[in-house]
């Protein structure tokens, strides 16, 4: 069979097929395939594009969406993941205003798979603040690079397991699917109307082979440089309406008394950041004769994150809880929520009540680089085909912290915040009252806290996997596909920190005021898009404080003065997780009279080891686990008619927790009262999935389709977040992961695509997706009237299930003539679940973003375009719902504003 196609086809089709693909979205080309027939579609422009969609979904065994590049070096958006957002089901985080994490059909973005040419990819992060996942971070990889992508939402034998939600396969192209010295150039300008900077990029793709086509070698490469701006009124978690009450004698909580819920604390917090992305790509194709081929394929990218994020903190919580009385200050509302608070420095308020901070944390130096090194190959013998590859893949992040923090003293009539909160669900710190000297300190505040930190992370698997394809002629099986694949992958992190013992916050014995550190630079935070109020204030010099750390002399033996210890390590945020992966299937391919499919098992074992530290003696410590899953699977395609196609399909799955959800280990921010941890008794999450849809193709370029989906799972992992002394230090927000016993999730995506003769054409789709809360039993205090704990019972409580939207829209427009071609997309996902925190669940409020796009070709050759990103200039927020009355109490509000992007490219 697959040598007389191979006397029919192009190279690079025949490598597809010889694959066992039944579509390859690889452009120029797009092919499917079934009951023999070979379907070719010239990939041009959005409705080549859509067409080649259409028909990787229809002529697919599974249930898959697929994404087209419309030509060359021509993704239909700046980032991946934002082109992933437009797929019925899935919903992606934007933190920083571009893509990030990929959810799928209500699965977080590290219970997801993205594989590179059928493999995992190594991935790191930039910021401190990331725990170590197994989600790839799309922010890494320039969509230049990409020729398309397959989401797979239903699982098949021979692919990897690990996917809760779906298996993204990204693609890259090789050679032989291009004809020879061909290529693109593109340069681009970007805008952000927060940071108010022009950015440039440029990518280019060159591709060359023998006129035998028996060699070719492929380059690509992409640089692109952004200046990020976010304002963010922020909140660092609530307490109340019991809080606890501090005795100003003895210093110590003594009880509880209501005075009304109230953030721990409110900032004011302007990050600023300058990227830099480099990317290489290059891939060389050799097929010395008709039955063997081999390519080699590297990948290289790396993201400079320079940044640095200022933060002018109240504390209003401090101004409740210190009081030795049960009278409140400020107003409470009827239903116990502080609704405003004035506070200022008076002599009787202890230091450690001081409620007026600045951080400014300085991460030159950070970045996160992914590369991958992979040999593929394949060979006809017969009836079969064998195919082999191997390779390594290494993801690397470094996070630099310098982290300052100025302090006022908790004496100082000069120290005053205002904290409104209308409604109850509105909080903002107003710092207008101390506005004159915040833009000409001298002795109002005082560098009180800092430390030089480094954070290393790298995330490294080696692979070899053998599969072979053997033709058969069993009735309605063609087909038998057997595999077995070897992974060993380990994440670790290191963390090292000089900081200063017997520091002071204020006055004698702190590092000096603020004018010292001063050289009259501002920050200017506007707020036009959150409700906090717009602020200016001073800007410390990073070297002025740098130098007063490294100035101070080293530590010595039982030295009680200030002093400098320098690059500790961190044993209690190092670990490593390693992880030895042993997979095995079969899976058989039938087709018949109006009918096709596969079905398959997958056995696979894992053996892990978490590595780290005790935290209460420091000795090293090791983890063991292993476990091992029998995966079935199957995949059932029915004809209704010529048009219509009934799926079903039914599977287990396998998803392993996060690398740092497994360490035993913590990532703390002291200077927020923050940080997390790691559980390494969690068990990996199964699930039973099934579905069943139909798809109507009433043209060539439209499709009207329903699936309905169900996953039954099992120990499904939640984030609690508690409060906890850990080291001699009170956190306040710590985030634990726990299983979270059993749920369901139900739902149904809806889409529909059509274009018109006209050159008009939109798409639209509706996912809906119903999860049942998890019911867990756990320890819960006993506390008598004055709030002391006297014993402790086991109670049930409701867990929700992360990132997880009930309801999912993309709604999209476009025109296309020979010429030109312009297009609107809308995307919407509804709130979500994050995280539990005492006084109630955390929850992302629901997220919208409006983007554009024209285009003009100006010759056969040279195009222009111009494109606009978050149009409506939309915010996230998250909020808690407390758990005693529903309440809903706001929290922190970030803007990362518009983007505008203009360019050319030049395809020869």
């Amino acid at each position: 069979m697959f040598k007389n196609q191979q006397h029919k086809l192009t190279r690079s089709v025949r490598l597809a097929i010889a694959m066992g693909a039944l579509t390859s979205i690889s452009a120029p080309i797009a092919v499917a395939q079934e009951a023999g027939e070979t379907e070719i579609i010239e990939v041009t422009g959005i409705r080549g594009s859509q067409k080649a969609n259409i028909n990787a979904k229809r002529f697919s065994n599974a249930i898959v969406d697929a994404i087209t590049a419309e030509d060359i070096g021509k993704f239909p958006d700046k980032n991946v993941a934002e082109t992933l957002a437009r797929v019925p089901g899935i919903t992606i985080d934007r933190d920083f205003g571009e893509g990030q994490g990929v959810t799928i059909r209500g699965v977080q973005p590290d219970q997801n798979l993205t594989l590179v040419n059928g493999q995992a990819v190594g991935t790191g992060q930039w910021f401190v603040l990331s725990d170590a996942t197994r989600n790839f971070n799309f922010e890494i990889l320039a969509s230049e690079m990409i020729a398309g992508l397959e989401v797979y939402k239903s699982s098949q034998a021979d692919i990897d397991e690990g996917a809760l939600g779906g298996t993204v396969i990204l693609k890259t192209r090789k050679p032989f699917d291009l004809d020879a010295n061909s290529g693109q150039i593109s340069v681009e300008g970007q805008y952000g109307d927060i940071a108010d900077s022009l950015d440039p990029t440029l990518s280019g793709l060159y591709s060359w082979k023998n006129d035998d086509e028996t060699f070719g070698i492929l380059f690509s490469g992409s640089y692109q440089e952004r200046t990020v701006e976010r304002e963010t009124n922020e909140d660092f978690g609530w307490f109340g309406p019991s809080i606890p009450r501090i005795d100003p004698l003895i210093e110590a909580p003594v009880g509880a008394s209501q005075k009304g819920a109230i953030p721990w604390g409110m900032g004011s917090a302007l990050f600023k950041q300058d990227r830099e992305r480099v990317g290489f790509d290059v891939t060389a194709q050799w097929a010395p004769t008709d039955d063997f081929d081999v390519s080699v394929h590297y990948l290289s990218s790396t993201l400079k994150a320079d940044n640095v994020n200022s933060n002018l903190i109240g504390i209003p919580f401090r101004g409740v809880a210190y009081t030795g009385t049960d009278t409140s200050p400020g107003t409470v509302s009827s239903d116990n929520v502080v609704e405003s608070l004035s506070m200022m420095g008076v002599d009787n308020r202890p230091e450690w009540a001081r409620f007026m901070a600045y951080d400014n944390i300085f991460r030159d130096g950070s970045e996160m680089s992914t590369e991958i090194v992979d040999i593929e190959g394949h060979y006809l013998m017969g009836d079969g085909k064998l195919h082999f590859q191997l390779g390594t893949t290494t993801g690397e992040g470094e996070n630099r912290d310098f982290f300052t923090e100025f302090w006022a003293s908790a004496n100082d009539p000069r120290a005053a915040i205002d904290f409104y909160n209308p409604g109850g669900d509105n909080p903002y710190i107003d710092f207008t009252t101390a506005s004159p000297w915040l833009a000409n300190p001298t002795d109002e505040m005082w560098l009180g806290g800092i430390f030089d930190q480094l954070n290393a992370t790298e995330d490294k698997e080696n692979y070899i996997q053998f599969d072979y394809e053997h033709s058969v002629d069993w009735g309605a099986v063609t087909e038998i596909k057997t595999g077995i694949k070897r992974r060993d992958r380990s994440f670790a992190q290191s963390r090292y920190r000089t900081d200063l013992a017997n520091l002071a916050p204020v006055g004698e014995g702190s590092l000096g005021p603020a004018s010292s550190f001063w050289n009259g630079d501002m920050i200017n935070v506007s707020h036009d898009n959150t409700n906090g109020v717009a602020a200016s204030y001073f800007f410390p010099d990073k070297d002025s404080m740098y130098n007063a750390l490294y100035s101070v002399a080293e530590c010595a033996d039982d030295t009680t003065i200030l002093c400098r210890r320098t690059d500790e390590f961190l044993d209690e945020s190092s670990f490593e997780i390693e992880e030895d992966i042993t997979a095995l299937y079969a899976m058989a391919k039938f087709s018949g009279d109006g009918f096709r499919g596969n079905v398959g098992m997958r056995y696979v074992e894992t053996d892990s080891t978490s590595n780290g530290y005790d935290l209460t003696t420091g000795e090293a410590v090791a983890f063991d686990g292993g476990y091992n899953e029998w995966l079935p699977s199957i995949n059932l395609s029915y004809d209704l008619s010529e048009d219509v196609l009934l799926r079903m399909a039914a599977a287990r799955v396998l998803t392993r927790p996060a690398p740092f959800q497994l360490a035993p280990a913590v990532n703390l921010t002291p200077e927020t009262s923050s940080g997390s941890a790691g559980n390494p008794q969690l068990n990996p999450l199964t699930a039973n999935q099934f579905e069943v849809g139909a798809e109507w193709y009433f043209s060539e370029s439209s499709v009207a389709a329903v699936t309905v989906f169900k996953k039954d799972i099992n120990d499904f992992i939640f984030t609690k977040t508690v409060s906890r002394e850990i080291d001699g230090q009170q956190i306040n927000q710590l985030r634990t992961p726990e299983n979270g016993g059993s749920t369901t999730i139900d739902g149904i995506e809806m889409q529909i695509q059509h274009v018109f003769d006209n050159g008009f054409g939109g798409y639209a789709n509706y996912t809906y997706t119903d999860v049942a809360d998890a019911q867990v039993d756990e320890a819960v205090a006993v506390t008598d009237d004055d709030g002391n704990i006297i014993g402790a019972t086991i109670a049930t409580r409701s867990v929700s299930f992360p990132n997880t939207s009930k309801d999912s829209f993309n709604v999209g427009v476009f025109y296309e003539t020979d010429l030109y071609s312009a297009r609107l997309n809308y995307n919407y996902r509804s709130e979500y679940f994050i995280a539990q925190a005492e006084i109630g669940d955390q929850y992302r409020d629901e997220q919208s973003q409006l983007d554009a796009q024209v285009s003009w070709n100006v010759t056969e050759t040279i195009t222009l375009k111009a494109e606009a990103l978050n149009l409506t200039d939309e915010i996230w927020e998250n909020y808690y719902v407390r758990s005693s009355d529903g309440k809903r109490l706001g929290g922190t509000q970030s803007a990362n504003g518009r983007r505008f992007f203009i360019g050319a490219s030049m395809k020869f």
